[in-house]
């Protein structure tokens, strides 16, 4: 299973995209920026509006879910480009949803204070692009490979 590169990148994203929902996303007083306290990404809006919380799970858990599923369709290449695009797409989603709907929206006038965590995002879509650059390189081999014969 692991007998490529963008195996281990996609991968690492699953594990990427997975600390994402897990960590604390915000925190909402500048004096607690220090201390480990905030609202992870599954939950960071459940006690404000029930909904948003839901938008993010679905999102991040959709990309989450596409990336696993990537890692075993090595065999077809067209399929794994198709689905690291709809993962970046899927991230990105989810990145302008959290930053959008929590600074604007939950606290119009208040502090939000993001955390290092979300790095985690993208780092996520930088691994996707480095499976989807993979990918493309290795069809590529697999092509000039076959006009060879």
């Amino acid at each position: 299973m692991i007998q490529r590169i963008q195996t281990v990148f996609l991968l690492l994203a699953v594990i990427a995209l997975s600390l994402f929902l897990w960590m604390p996303l915000i925190n909402t007083d500048p004096a607690l920026f220090n201390r480990p306290m905030g609202f992870r990404g599954w939950e960071v809006v459940h006690r404000y509006n029930g909904w948003m919380y839901l938008i993010n799970l679905i999102l991040t858990g959709t990309a989450l879910g596409l990336s696993l599923v990537n890692i075993f369709l090595f065999k077809w290449r067209d399929l794994q480009m198709l689905l690291c695009w709809f993962c970046l797409i899927l991230i990105g989603s989810a990145v302008l949803f959290v930053y959008y709907e929590y600074k604007i929206f939950v606290y119009p006038g208040g502090y939000v204070i993001f955390t290092p965590w979300n790095a985690l995002a993208g780092g996520a879509a930088l691994l996707q692009i480095l499976a989807l650059i993979y990918i493309r390189k290795d069809e590529n081999t697999i092509k000039s490979m076959d006009r060879l014969r």
